[in-house]
């Protein structure tokens, strides 16, 4: 598939379309690169006849970011540009990590179809979040790293399922994006980390179907500030899966592809 770029200020925006139907946008969180969503959504969506945008936010994977231009708000106006320029209607969108966060704001800025929201960044500040310690299910020894340091320690770092099949994810479908990062562009986003512009009621008033997929030990970004917003959204549905973390996707792949059925069947009813 060929990929497209996309000008928006100073940062260039490399994303691709896959097929045709209805739209789906996929938004992947910081430091990663749409090759994590690609691993995750892509044989569920190709094979439900789905439209699938990716795309790599600025700074990561193939795009290009201008550090001084980065903030919360702008990735959101980015994001809706995007939806604009490729004249998506009703698009569905999902969320993952801190993509799942620019979701929140999207879903203010653009009529959505709907929103699933993975492992997602709830409260920006990292000092406020109510997280459990940290924990590990299932550790299998000998685990193939490859030679870079970093991939080892990065793995040991998110990992709650630390097992051959896991690493194997991983290695493919995220750490090839942790590395190509500008590390300028992610300290950037970092320090611009929160919307300033309200965006709280936007999944309140969206009112087609929203769930929300979370690790019972995700000690990233937790999962109490999932329920707490869960409890303002009465039609969500939320999912908290036992032995798996901030890698859910990768850990929980069947349980993980049910609940994204059952979602894109809710948004079909939906219309």
């Amino acid at each position: 598939m060929r990929s497209m770029r996309f000008a928006f200020g100073a940062h260039e925006v490399d994303y691709e379309v896959r097929g045709e139907g209805r739209p789906v946008l996929l938004v992947h969180g910081v430091t990663g690169d749409r090759r994590v969503m690609m691993a995750s959504y892509e044989a569920a969506l190709a094979a439900g006849g789905w439209r699938r945008i990716y795309f790599d936010l600025p700074g990561h994977g193939a795009s290009r970011g201008d550090w001084t231009q980065m903030s919360a708000d702008g990735l959101v106006d980015l994001t809706a540009a995007l939806c604009t320029k490729l004249e998506l209607e009703r698009p569905l969108a999902i969320g993952y990590s801190y993509g799942g966060y620019l979701v929140q704001g999207l879903a203010r800025d653009v009529a959505l179809g709907g929103a699933l929201l993975v492992c997602p960044v709830l409260e920006p500040d990292f000092g406020r979040r109510v997280v459990p310690v940290r924990h590990v299910a299932v550790r299998e020894p000998e685990l193939p790293f490859s030679d870079d340091p970093r991939e080892r320690t990065a793995f040991e770092e998110i990992a709650v399922r630390q097992t051959g099949a896991v690493l194997a994810a991983f290695q493919t479908a995220v750490h090839v994006g942790n590395v190509v990062a500008d590390q300028d562009v992610v300290g950037a986003i970092r320090y611009r980390y929160a919307m300033a512009r309200h965006h709280a009621a936007a999944l309140r008033d969206l009112e087609r179907p929203i769930s929300i997929l979370c690790g019972r030990h995700d000690h990233w970004v937790g999962f109490e500030d999932a329920m707490a917003l869960a409890r303002r959204l009465p039609d969500a549905e939320l999912t908290l899966l036992p032995g798996c973390g901030h890698l859910l996707p990768l850990e929980e792949p069947v349980v993980f592809g049910q609940v994204l059925e059952r979602w894109l069947e809710r948004c079909k009813k939906a219309g």
